[in-house]
């Protein structure tokens, strides 16, 4: 008989290695949080600009923000998991402490990818609130742009020509028009 291979993860299959993941970011520990992951994780953080990409830059990335979990008393809220192939979106209500000691809250979302195979995170994207992206960049500190592996967003990001919504809209049979051609005209 032929082993069958998982090419697609299930929401809890997926819950399950998440769980393992934010076990391991609580109890602070850098290197279990790396074990969750592939070998060359590559992270985003849109809101703050940064493209990070392998394990080295990943590894430090956590080492920043997991240092002050229990003095900011990090608490977190799950409001929706939404699921695509291999790909669980996580969207939270985050509590922490600030450096003057006020208590406020924020919001994120995150979309994690999978590797079906290895059971482990990919990647991350995560978007952040203002209150949220303030402590971020606090963690992260001023010279997280040098850290090797960090690099800015927009030079990893492809260059997009054209709308895709044209291309839906053509195959789908749909009258489109697309005012730069009557512009150029």
């Amino acid at each position: 008989m032929e082993a069958v291979v998982t090419t697609e993860l299930t929401k809890s299959e997926m819950e399950v290695i998440l769980l393992e993941h934010e076990i391991a970011e609580l109890e602070m520990d850098v290197e279990r949080t790396m074990r969750t992951l592939i070998d060359e994780p590559k992270y985003e953080l849109p809101t703050l600009g940064f493209a990070i990409r392998g394990a080295d830059a990943v590894r430090e990335t956590y080492r920043r923000i997991m240092r002050t979990v229990v003095d900011r008393d990090i608490a977190a809220e799950m409001r929706v998991h939404a699921i695509a192939a291999n790909t669980l979106i996580r969207e939270a209500v985050v509590s922490m402490n600030l450096a003057d000691g006020r208590r406020v809250s924020g919001t994120y979302s995150v979309i994690m990818s999978f590797d079906a195979e290895q059971k482990k995170i990919t990647g991350e994207r995560m978007y952040m609130d203002t209150n949220f992206a303030a402590y971020m960049t606090e963690q992260l500190g001023d010279d997280f742009s040098e850290v090797p592996g960090v690099t800015a967003l927009a030079d990893v990001l492809p260059n997009i020509a054209r709308h895709d919504a044209f291309a839906v809209a053509e195959r789908k049979g749909k009258e489109f028009n697309d005012p730069r051609l009557a512009a150029n005209a």
